[in-house]
C-alpha cells in the first residue's frame, strides 16, 4: 500500500467506511478515519501533514489524497478551521471548495439564498432568521414573537436548539448563554454565534437530498407531541421527490459551486405551507437506503481519487532534491565522474590543463554543490608550489672561513712553520 491514494474520513466510528472501498482493483486506496479530537492537521499552501491518534493503535502520519466530511463528526470550534486548512492545501472534496467556503458561514448563506429568483418568479421559501454572530443579549423580546426558538451555533440535527414560549424563559436562555460564552476562549468561539427562529407548527417534515444525480426525499411524521419531530418516535417514509424541490437544490448549487452531495430540511405547517429552514452540504443516511446511499457515495469518492495524484510522503523542496540525489547517486560511477571532470576542467586555469589527465576522486559532496571544494583540491594537486632552492647565507660562509683559519695557524705553530 507504498503507492495507495490516503482517504480521510471525519466521522465518529460507528460506521465503518474503510469496507466500502475493499475487494476495489481499481486503484490502490488506504482509508484513515477518526474524528476530529483524533487529528493534529499542519497545512501550507503547497502541502499537507496529518497525525492521527487513536487509543491501542500506533501513532500514523500520512498525506490525504481526499478528505471526506461525515455527519457523525463532532461539532466543535476546530472543524471549520481543520477545514480551512485543508482548502488552503488544495485538499479535494466530494463537493467544490467554494461550496465547502459558503457552508463554513451558514448564516451569511441563507441570507444570500434568500435572494435568489428560480426560474419561475419564485424564491426559496427560506424561514425569517434573527442572527447574533457576536451574543451578548437579546434585542427583540415582543411577545408577539412567542413562541420561538433558539439555537446555538446553528444547530445541528435538533441538537443546540430551545422553544422559548414567554419573555421569562428568554431571559432565563439569555443569562445561561451569558455565562457560557466568559472564560474559556474555546467556548466563546463554540457559543458565541446565536440564531432565533420563529415557531412553526409542524404537520411533518421533508428531508430532500442529492447524491450525484440521484435524488431522494424522506418523509418524517413525529408520533410523540414533542415540537421537535426527530425526538422519539416517528415513521419514516421515502416519496418520490417532486421537481420543487430539485430547483431549490440546483439553485443553491448554482449559486455556492458543484456539489455532488447536498440536502435540505423542509417544515410543512398544519397550513400546508412549506418552509426550508436548514441546508446541509454534510448528510445524514436514512431509511433502508442507507447503505446504498453510503455506496454511492464511496464510488464518487473512488472516481474522486483516480484523478488525483498520489500523494507524496515528501513534500519540501530540499527533500525532493535529497531524492533526486539519491537517484544521481545510485547511477554509474563513471557517468558521475564524467560530469565531474567537464565542471573542473571549464573551470581549471590554463596551466593546469597542459598536465596529463589524473583520476579524479567522486563524492557524493560533489552533487551537493560544493564543486568550489573539489576544484581548490584538484588545482593543488595539479599544480604543486615550486621548490625554494635553498642558498648559504653570507653570515654562516664567513664563519666557516674564520674557523679553518684558526686551525691553519694552530697546526703552523706545532710544527715551526
Amino acid at each position: 500500500m507504498k503507492d495507495a491514494r490516503v482517504l480521510l474520513v471525519i466521522d465518529s466510528h460507528h460506521v465503518d467506511w474503510s469496507k466500502y472501498f475493499r475487494n476495489h482493483t481499481e486503484i490502490a486506496i488506504r482509508v484513515e478515519q477518526a474524528d476530529i479530537n483524533e487529528l493534529d492537521v499542519m497545512c501550507t499552501e503547497k502541502t499537507c501533514s496529518v497525525e492521527l491518534s487513536q487509543p491501542g493503535k500506533d501513532i500514523r502520519i500520512f498525506t490525504p489524497s481526499a478528505v471526506f466530511l461525515g455527519a457523525g463528526a463532532t461539532r466543535c470550534a476546530q472543524l471549520k478551521t481543520i477545514i480551512r486548512s485543508f482548502i488552503a492545501a488544495h485538499i479535494p472534496f466530494l463537493n467544490s471548495h467554494t461550496s465547502a467556503v459558503a457552508f463554513l458561514d451558514k448564516n451569511n448563506l441563507k441570507k444570500q439564498l434568500k435572494k435568489i429568483v428560480l426560474s419561475d418568479g419564485a424564491s426559496i421559501p427560506l424561514l425569517p432568521i434573527v442572527h447574533y454572530p457576536h451574543f451578548h443579549k437579546f434585542h427583540q423580546p415582543q411577545a408577539s414573537t412567542y413562541p420561538m426558538i433558539v439555537s446555538v451555533n446553528e444547530g445541528f440535527q435538533g441538537i443546540g436548539k430551545i422553544k422559548v414560549n414567554s419573555i421569562e424563559e428568554l431571559s432565563d436562555v439569555e443569562g445561561m448563554l451569558q455565562i457560557m460564552t466568559k472564560g474559556d476562549t474555546e467556548v466563546i468561539l463554540f457559543y458565541n454565534s446565536v440564531e432565533v427562529q420563529p415557531f412553526v407548527q409542524a404537520k411533518y417534515d421533508l428531508h430532500v437530498q442529492k447524491i450525484g444525480q440521484e435524488y431522494k426525499t424522506f418523509i418524517r411524521r413525529g408520533i410523540c407531541k414533542h415540537w421537535k419531530s426527530n425526538v422519539g418516535s416517528s415513521v419514516l417514509e421515502q416519496i418520490t421527490t417532486c421537481e420543487r424541490h430539485k430547483k431549490y437544490l440546483k439553485a443553491i448549487t448554482d449559486h455556492v459551486g458543484a456539489m455532488q452531495i447536498c440536502s435540505i430540511d423542509i417544515l410543512v405547517s398544519k397550513e400546508g405551507r412549506e418552509f426550508v429552514h436548514d441546508v446541509n452540504d454534510v448528510i445524514a443516511y436514512f431509511g433502508e437506503s442507507a447503505e446504498d446511499d453510503r455506496r454511492a457515495a464511496s464510488k464518487m469518492l473512488r472516481s474522486l481519487l483516480a484523478h488525483t495524484h498520489s500523494a507524496p510522503l515528501v513534500y519540501d523542496n530540499g527533500s525532493q532534491k535529497q531524492h533526486q540525489l539519491q537517484n544521481e547517486l545510485s547511477s554509474p560511477v563513471g557517468t558521475a565522474s564524467g560530469a565531474n571532470v567537464h565542471r573542473i576542467s571549464d573551470m581549471a586555469p590554463a596551466a593546469s590543463r597542459s598536465l596529463p589527465p589524473q583520476p579524479l576522486f567522486t563524492s557524493p559532496s560533489s552533487h551537493n554543490g560544493f564543486s568550489d571544494k573539489i576544484e581548490s583540491r584538484h588545482k593543488d594537486h595539479y599544480d604543486p608550489p615550486p621548490q625554494i632552492p635553498r642558498t648559504a647565507s653570507k653570515e654562516s660562509v664567513s664563519y666557516v672561513d674564520d674557523t679553518m683559519g684558526q686551525l691553519k695557524r694552530t697546526f703552523a705553530g706545532f710544527f715551526g712553520e
